[in-house]
């Protein structure tokens, strides 16, 4: 649903994040691996063994999802179809069979796109659309239809059905619809996988900036200060913060693209530099290198090689990493660099160019 649908200083490094757990998730090793996985057969639910919750999940919902996952089995559809199927329906609806829509789905006054996935009437009658697996086997059957699905980024390819206003509106959901076909289903994912090849193009790149984490307080600003308890920092980390650092109230906020930028580190492994799951990025005018450390495990929604515009989501805030708590510590390099670290590569305040585009 959700009204969318159209027919100074120098060094730089992390900050005050300790040198420890890092949980590592492995992908598959390598390309090759992850792409043999992703088209993978799909694997049946059995209905007798659904968890109580998953991924925040319960009761009817599972049971959708576990409806969605054997249409992709039944239709002889790879792994990666049941993933996006899931997260789609979790995007139009919560994975819940629903009759009303948004103002854009309803023409006087009646509900014109219904159901887990909010179709319109040119998926059928009315029945189907509400019936949870017709719903997922004319998804489906769709996006067989869309040329090279299986390479695009997991968002560009449903919205390539769905045609919803915003083609990053089901990023945000991948973690969680991964979470449930692996929970149901048996199979094993890992972090990032099945996501797409790097080198593709996500949204509008036009120049335009966005708010890092909308949302959330910043927590930490960029210049002097002691290393926070609970972390390890040695050095020019231990007396000054290289970054500055977000955290949102409540529960985890989705990190976006700051900026037009070339994806050139996208890891679930610091390699012990206590940066936890993170990406990087050069702005596409050379100028800087952004930095975003400390994403969730698994959260990454960006490969290298990706170009993203400003908004496009990298991943979820998390706690990995050399931290104290859950957070995104955002760091801005002077100049183009693949993989900067502090104190190799000067740092700029990220807040002074934030607040010049106005959106901070």
């Amino acid at each position: 649903m959700d009204g969318k649908k159209v027919a100074g200083a120098t060094v730089a490094a992390i900050l005050a994040v300790p040198l420890m757990l890092v949980g590592t998730v492995v992908v598959l090793g390598g390309a090759e691996a992850r792409a043999g996985t992703c088209a993978a057969p799909a694997s049946s639910v059995d209905g007798d063994s659904i968890p109580a919750e998953v991924a925040g999940f319960s009761d009817v919902q599972l049971t959708n999802a576990a409806a969605l996952i054997d249409q992709a089995k039944r239709l002889g559809m790879p792994l990666s179809a049941q993933i996006l199927v899931v997260q789609a329906a979790i995007g139009e609806s919560s994975l819940r069979s629903i009759e009303y829509t948004d103002a854009v789905g309803t023409v006087n006054g009646v509900a014109i796109t219904i159901g887990i996935l909010q179709q319109d009437e040119s998926y059928g009658p009315r029945s189907d659309r509400l019936d949870v697996a017709k719903a997922g086997e004319a998804f489906l059957s769709r996006l067989r239809g869309v040329a090279g699905w299986e390479g695009l980024e997991p968002s560009i390819a449903i919205h390539r059905v769905q045609r919803n206003a915003d083609p990053n509106h089901y990023a945000k959901y991948r973690t969680q619809a991964v979470q449930l076909v692996e929970a149901l289903s048996g199979s094993k994912v890992g972090g990032g996988a099945c996501a797409g090849p790097g080198g593709s193009v996500i949204g509008q790149v036009q120049g335009d900036w966005a708010n890092p984490l909308p949302g959330a307080a910043v927590t930490s600003p960029y210049g002097p200060r002691s290393a926070p308890a609970g972390t390890i920092s040695t050095g020019p980390l231990a007396s000054f913060h290289y970054g500055m650092d977000f955290a949102t109230p409540g529960r985890p906020g989705t990190v976006l693209a700051a900026t037009d930028m070339k994806i050139t580190v996208a890891s679930d492994a610091d390699g012990g530099t206590g940066a936890g799951t993170h990406a990087v990025g050069k702005t596409l005018d050379g100028k800087l290198t952004i930095a975003m450390y400390h994403l969730a495990a698994g959260s990454l929604q960006v490969r290298v090689g990706d170009t993203v515009a400003a908004g496009t989501p990298i991943g979820t805030e998390g706690a990995t990493g050399n931290v104290s708590g859950r957070h995104l510590h955002l760091q801005f390099f002077v100049g183009s660099y693949d993989n900067p670290w502090t104190p190799n590569e000067p740092t700029t305040d990220p807040a002074q160019i934030l607040e010049e585009k106005g959106v901070l």
